[in-house]
């Protein structure tokens, strides 16, 4: 993890878990990562190929210039890309890992913004793990994000990693909390990155790699 927001996010999230596998979608307080929101998510599984964004953060909708909420993650992604975040997901909710992405994101006028994803198991009730919680961070705040649409993204790295077989940072939920709320995290510097948006791969077409799938099940605000 390269952004301060995703470190936080996962310290967080370590926390919450208390050693378990996830913590509680319900354990999960809105106030406590409030600096962090603008660039959180949280995705359901559905089903296999569908896994739909519950909620998603003001400066994410900003940044894609799009209302998230109900549309498919895996929508955004053709090709290779789209097999190895659905591997991801797959591996996030089915033994517990969190996925690291780093991508690029591209307009059609070819302009290119650098991404770091994370994506962390979250529990029901009962245990099952059917949502995952997540933040999607630009690496440098450019200026035109959110005046055009990003209309492809593509993977430069995914990490899939162990929790448990990190680096121990021992952190009571309240700690992180009160140092998130004290700390604005900063953007990380350019050339970490944002200097993988200048290696495009070849692309098999050029349709886009943003499409917009319009959720079939219609539900009421996620409060729980």
């Amino acid at each position: 993890m390269k952004h301060k927001t995703n470190q936080a996010l996962f310290d967080y999230w370590n926390a919450m878990r208390a050693g378990r596998l996830a913590p509680k979608r319900s354990e999960i307080e809105p106030g406590d990562i409030k600096r962090l929101l603008p660039y959180v998510f949280i995705l359901e599984r559905q089903d296999d190929w569908s896994y739909a964004f519950r909620l998603a953060g003001t400066g994410l909708c900003s940044a894609y210039g799009m209302e998230f909420r109900g549309h498919n993650i895996l929508s955004m992604w053709q090709d290779d890309c789209l097999d190895n975040i659905k591997h991801a997901l797959e591996d996030v909710t089915g033994a517990a890992n969190i996925a690291i992405v780093e991508y690029t994101a591209a307009t059609s006028q070819q302009r290119e913004a650098a991404f770091e994803m994370i994506l962390m198991p979250l529990a029901a009730e009962n245990g099952a793990i059917a949502r995952i919680l997540g933040a999607a961070v630009p690496a440098e705040q450019h200026a035109w994000i959110g005046d055009h649409l990003l209309a492809r993204q593509w993977i430069d790295r995914l990490q899939i990693l162990n929790p448990e077989k990190m680096p121990k940072r021992e952190y009571k939920a309240e700690s992180v909390a009160r140092r998130i709320m004290r700390e604005k995290p900063p953007v990380i510097a350019s050339g970490t990155i944002a200097n993988m948006a200048m290696r495009r791969p070849p692309m098999r077409s050029e349709r886009s790699y943003l499409r917009l799938v319009k959720s079939a099940i219609h539900r009421t605000e996620d409060h729980k």
